[in-house]
């Protein structure tokens, strides 16, 4: 017969005889004690707290034996339950396991509570100013970021990207290292009018304060990002904002080695066309090699010092310059097939990105 402790026995149907705890090994007998130790670990800037027990496979193992007598809790659900009810109480914090400040971890072997700061997570959205300066971090292919000729020792390709700029500013404040999550991107030559929704997660912060209004001004002072709509939002963000793709409006100067001329731009006007888009030479390497049906429209167009100023709404999805000098026919129709010149993309701007909904959901 299965011998368990009183404590332990409490959670189970049926009554057993008292004795040596088979599965806690008595170590409940201190449950005040890893109370006061998980109060104690908890530092006092925390709102909001999430816990975590560690508890040996052995003591599972005989835990899933008892069952084979009498229902009951398991351990871990019991002593959670327990920890967060108390520490509830004591701090006045509230449990708050999908988004918390910090995590208190209890060893249940040793009764050890050690506290850490859960990441952050800031959304915002960012208009990139300036061209050549790429999202994310581009590590040299050939060195993975040690440093070689082909990089000059750099580690990596290009030497500021979207989110070491705001991830060094952020990390200044709180410590940790960043990641970065944006809705979709643009090439390193475009500039970013729009606004494209992103969040920063800083891991591992050594404080969970930080302030959101002097990381913008720090970072819109050296006019190469703007970021706006800067707020704290649960973990479950990330993958809200990431996996989101939005329409978007774009304006493009085409350019031709053959003349535009203002009937080219009058028929340009009326350019609405679903779209066969393979995926575009320039990055088959990292892109599977599909044709994607996207739709796109030209909003309006002018002819502007020999070239045509457009504005572009397309598809999520949709490259912009292919749908102009059409990829050698990857892309069908493209702007240099319907005005049956060879046209190229002499410029992009983003202007429009249609994500309002992430503004209500995220509020």
């Amino acid at each position: 017969m299965i011998s368990l402790c009183s404590t332990c026995n409490s959670r189970f149907k049926k009554d057993f005889p008292k004795g040596p705890c088979h599965i806690c090994e008595n170590k409940l007998d201190n449950l005040n004690e890893l109370l006061q130790n998980a109060k104690s670990a908890m530092p006092p800037e925390w709102k909001t707290f999430a816990i975590s027990t560690s508890i040996p496979k052995k003591t599972l193992a005989k835990e899933e034996e008892a069952w084979d007598y009498s229902e009951g809790d398991c351990l871990k659900n019991w002593l959670n339950a327990k920890l967060s009810h108390y520490l509830e109480k004591a701090t006045g914090k509230n449990y708050s396991p999908m988004n918390a400040d910090g995590r208190i971890s209890i060893n249940f072997s040793t009764l050890e509570a050690k506290a850490a700061n859960e990441s952050l997570f800031i959304f915002g959205r960012y208009k990139k100013l300036v061209r050549g300066i790429c999202q994310s971090k581009w590590l040299c292919l050939k060195c993975n970021g040690s440093g070689c000729k082909h990089c000059n020792g750099k580690g990596k390709m290009y030497d500021e990207s979207v989110e070491e700029l705001m991830g060094d500013a952020a990390i200044s404040q709180t410590g940790g290292e960043y990641s970065f999550h944006a809705s979709g991107r643009e090439d390193i030559d475009v500039f970013n009018f729009a606004g494209r929704p992103f969040i920063l997660q800083i891991k591992n912060p050594t404080t969970i304060s930080i302030n959101l209004e002097k990381l913008a001004t720090e970072i819109n002072s050296e006019k190469k990002l703007e970021l706006t709509d800067l707020k704290l939002v649960p973990p479950g963000s990330v993958a809200l904002v990431a996996d989101s793709h939005f329409p978007k409006t774009y304006r493009a100067w085409i350019a031709s080695d053959q003349p535009l001329t203002e009937e080219d731009a009058q028929k340009l006007a009326t350019f609405s066309f679903t779209l066969n888009q393979r995926t575009p030479e320039r990055v088959a390497h990292r892109r599977a090699d599909k044709i994607r049906k996207r739709h796109a429209k030209i909003l309006n167009a002018k002819l502007e010092n020999s070239q045509i100023t457009a504005d572009i709404k397309a598809d999520p999805g949709t490259y912009i310059k292919e749908l102009i000098h059409g990829d050698n026919n990857r892309t069908d129709p493209s702007i240099s097939s319907f005005l049956n010149k060879p046209c190229i993309c002499a410029r992009l701007d983003v202007i429009s990105i249609e994500d309002d909904f992430l503004t209500s959901v995220l509020s």
